[in-house]
C-alpha cells in the first residue's frame, strides 16, 4: 500500500507540487530564518529534496554518494545565504515530519497496517539521518570558506588602509568596507597575541569601534576608535595616535615602533610611544645599546661574581634615586660597602654617578634588563 502511495505522489506532478506548497508554508511558519530565502528558491530546493526522498523510499534505499552531494548542494546554498545550520536542520526536521504525516495518512486510507508503516518510517528517518549529517558537514565547510574569505577581505582592506600613504577618499572607502564610519578618527593597531589567544577572542573584547585581522599565526593589525581599550592579558600591542583616515599609515608606523619596543621590553598590554617615551628608543636602538654594553658592562665581566654585585648595587642605587642609605638598606649591606662598590664601578667604567649623561646611559641598560654577561642582542 505504501508503495502505491509513493508511486502516486511521484507520478502526479500536481500532487507533488501540493506537498511542496504545504511544506514551504510550514517551514516559513516554524523556521523564521527562511524569510530571507525567496519563495521560488525555497520551493525549488524542497521540490528537489522531496522528489529524491520519495524515490528512495519507493526503491527502499539510501542515497549514494553522488546523490548525497547533489542534495547537500542545497544546504550549502543556504549557508551562503546566511541561514544558520540550526535553521537548516530544523527545516529538514519539519520536512521529515510533514512528509511522513502525508504518506502515513494516504497509506492508511489504502489499508496499510502498522508493520508496513513501521518499515517505511524507519527507512525515512535513516534517510534523514544520512542527509542531515551530510548537510551539516557541507554547511560547516561553507561557513569556514566564507570566514576565510571575510578574513582575507578584512586583512586586505586593513593593509591597504595602513600601508599608505593613501588619499582621503580611498581611506574613507576602506573604512566603509570595514564597516566603520568613514568620517571617524581612529588609531592604528599592531600587535602580537598571547599564546592562548586568537583573533576571535581579541574581537570579542572590543564589541564596537574597531576592526582587527590576523596577519600571521600570532600577529594582528587593525584600527580602533579613541574609546576602545584592550583588556590586559591578550598579548602585546602598539597603538599609534588617533588621526584622520588619510593619516592612518603614519599612525601605523608609530604603532609598529611601540610594538617593537614593548616586545623588546617584555611588556604586555597596549602601549604608545607617548607613554613609552625614551624606553622605546632604548629598546629599538641596538647599535647604541651595543656601545653602552661595551662601555658599562663588559668591564665588570672580568670581576666575576663581584662584578655582578657591583652592578646590582648600581641598579638598586638608581632605583632609590641615588639615596645611598636607602639603597644600602634595600641591598642588606653596610653603607660603606655600597659606597665602595659604586666607587669601584666608576673606576672600572669611567662613569660618573653624578653626571646626568652617564646616569641616562645606565638607566638605558637597566630599562632593558641587561647586566654583566648580557649582550645587546638579548
Amino acid at each position: 500500500m505504501t508503495a502505491a502511495v509513493l508511486d502516486e505522489l511521484l507520478g502526479e506532478p500536481g500532487r507533488l507540487d501540493e506537498v511542496v506548497d504545504r511544506l514551504v508554508a510550514r517551514i516559513r511558519a516554524e523556521v523564521p530564518e527562511y524569510d530571507a530565502v525567496t519563495d521560488e528558491d525555497l520551493r525549488a530546493g524542497n521540490h528537489r529534496i522531496i522528489a529524491v526522498a520519495l524515490a528512495h523510499l519507493r526503491e527502499n534505499r539510501l542515497p549514494d554518494p553522488a546523490e548525497l552531494r547533489r542534495i547537500t548542494e542545497i544546504g550549502a546554498g543556504r549557508a551562503r545565504e546566511g541561514v544558520s545550520l540550526a535553521a537548516v536542520l530544523a527545516a529538514y526536521r519539519v520536512a521529515g515530519e510533514d512528509c511522513w504525516e502525508l504518506v502515513a495518512a494516504l497509506a492508511r486510507k489504502r489499508g496499510a497496517g502498522d508493520s508496513e508503516l513501521l518499515v517505511t518510517v524507519q527507512l525515512m528517518w535513516r534517510w534523514l539521518d544520512v542527509v542531515t549529517v551530510a548537510a551539516a558537514t557541507a554547511h560547516h565547510e561553507v561557513e569556514l570558506r566564507v570566514a576565510r574569505e571575510d578574513e582575507q577581505r578584512i586583512g586586505e582592506s586593513l593593509r591597504a588602509l595602513l600601508g599608505g600613504p593613501g588619499s582621503a577618499a580611498a581611506s574613507r572607502q576602506h573604512l566603509a568596507r570595514l564597516g566603520l564610519d568613514p568620517g571617524g578618527r581612529y588609531a592604528a593597531l599592531r600587535g602580537r597575541l598571547a599564546a592562548d589567544v586568537t583573533v576571535s577572542v581579541l574581537r570579542e573584547s572590543m564589541p564596537s569601534g574597531g576592526v582587527v585581522a590576523a596577519v600571521g599565526r600570532e600577529d594582528v593589525l587593525g584600527v580602533l576608535d579613541a574609546g576602545v581599550r584592550l583588556p590586559a592579558g591578550l598579548g602585546t600591542f602598539g597603538l599609534g595616535p588617533v588621526c584622520a583616515p588619510q593619516d592612518l599609515s603614519v599612525s601605523a608606523r608609530s604603532a609598529g615602533r611601540a610594538l617593537a619596543a614593548a616586545s623588546r621590553l617584555g611588556l604586555s598590554g597596549a602601549h604608545e610611544l607617548e607613554t613609552l617615551r625614551l624606553a622605546a628608543v632604548a629598546a629599538t636602538d641596538p647599535d647604541l645599546t651595543r656601545i653602552l654594553v661595551d662601555r658599562l658592562l663588559k668591564p665588570l665581566q672580568d670581576k666575576g661574581s663581584y662584578g655582578e654585585d657591583i652592578w646590582r648595587s648600581v641598579v638598586v642605587h638608581l632605583a632609590h634615586r641615588l639615596r645611598v642609605d636607602e639603597a644600602a638598606a634595600a641591598s642588606h649591606v653596610h653603607v660603606n660597602t655600597l659606597r665602595r662598590r659604586l666607587a669601584q664601578f666608576s673606576e672600572l667604567t669611567g662613569a660618573d654617578l653624578h653626571e646626568p649623561g652617564d646616569l641616562a646611559e645606565l638607566w638605558w641598560l637597566v630599562r632593558l634588563g641587561l647586566g654583566p654577561g648580557s649582550t645587546s642582542d638579548r
